[in-house]
This record gives structure tokens, C-alpha cells and sequence, in this order.
């Protein structure tokens, strides 16, 4: 639902890319999508292929964005949304590091937070001067949609 049309989204932890090519498929112009597994930015790359999406508007890096300031320096920043769907460690990790990545009203969606780490990751979020604009759940999974 947030996505209209014409935005650059980052997917951190692209895993098999689902969210970005999501996006993409929605209307977003261009997505990256960054995972620690190179397995996994293999599979990403053929997925958006095997859905359609071209690399022109697709690309999938290696590396770890909470350590390597490289890889930051590469991914740049301007993204309208960064989406991550991983484990409350990370999102904590994450949470202190992403608005470098985004516009000045971007958005980060974190996901993939187990009911049991579901209020400790949000109190991060907000120490890490996020205001949670949404909280969904499902089936003892939570997600976030901040600002």
C-alpha cells in the first residue's frame, strides 16, 4: 500500500528478493537489495529475471551493511523506502544505521519480528528516533512501519 509509483527501495536482507521485486512489480522504478549470503544475492538476481524485472532496474550487492562502509558509500542514500524482513537482532542493529539511506520523509519497514521481541525491537526503533507510524501482526509475527 505504500508503494504508488516511481520510488527507489532498498531491500536489506533481500534474502530471495521477494520484497523488492514486490515493489517493483507495484510500481517502484528501481530497487538494490543487499543480503550477507551470497547464495542468496544469486537467487535474488534470478528470481527478478524469472519474474520479468530487468537488472536495469534491479540490483542485488553482497556484504553486511552494519559493519562495511564501503558497501554503505556504494548504496548511497535517497531511497523513498528501505524494507528489511529479519530476525529483531539485526532490525536493532539496523535501527541506529538506516536513516542515512533514505529522503528526508522515507520510510522503514522492518519485519520478520518474533512476538516475544516484538516490544523490545519497537523500543529501540523509538530510542533510535523512530516514530512508529504502524504495527501489524500475524500469527506471532510483527512488523513496523516507521518514520
Amino acid at each position: 500500500e505504500r508503494v504508488q509509483g516511481g520510488e527507489r527501495v532498498l531491500d536489506i536482507g533481500t534474502g530471495s528478493g521477494i520484497l523488492a521485486i514486490a515493489a517493483l512489480k507495484l510500481g517502484a522504478a528501481v530497487a538494490e537489495g543487499v543480503d550477507i549470503d551470497p547464495v542468496a544475492v544469486r537467487t535474488a538476481g534470478e528470481n527478478a529475471a524469472l519474474n520479468g524485472i530487468d537488472r536495469s532496474r534491479y540490483t542485488v550487492r553482497w556484504g553486511d551493511v552494519l559493519s562495511d562502509q564501503q558497501l554503505k558509500a556504494e548504496i548511497g542514500g535517497g531511497y523513498d523506502m528501505v524494507v528489511a524482513n529479519i530476525v529483531a537482532d539485526v532490525i536493532i542493529g539496523l535501527s541506529g544505521q538506516v536513516r542515512p539511506f533514505l529522503k528526508e520523509d522515507g520510510l522503514f519497514l522492518c519485519s520478520g519480528i518474533i512476538d516475544d521481541r516484538a516490544e523490545e525491537v519497537a523500543r529501540h526503533l523509538r530510542e533510535a528516533g523512530w516514530d512508529i507510524l504502524r504495527t501489524r501482526q500475524s500469527e506471532g509475527w510483527f512488523s513496523y512501519l516507521c518514520r
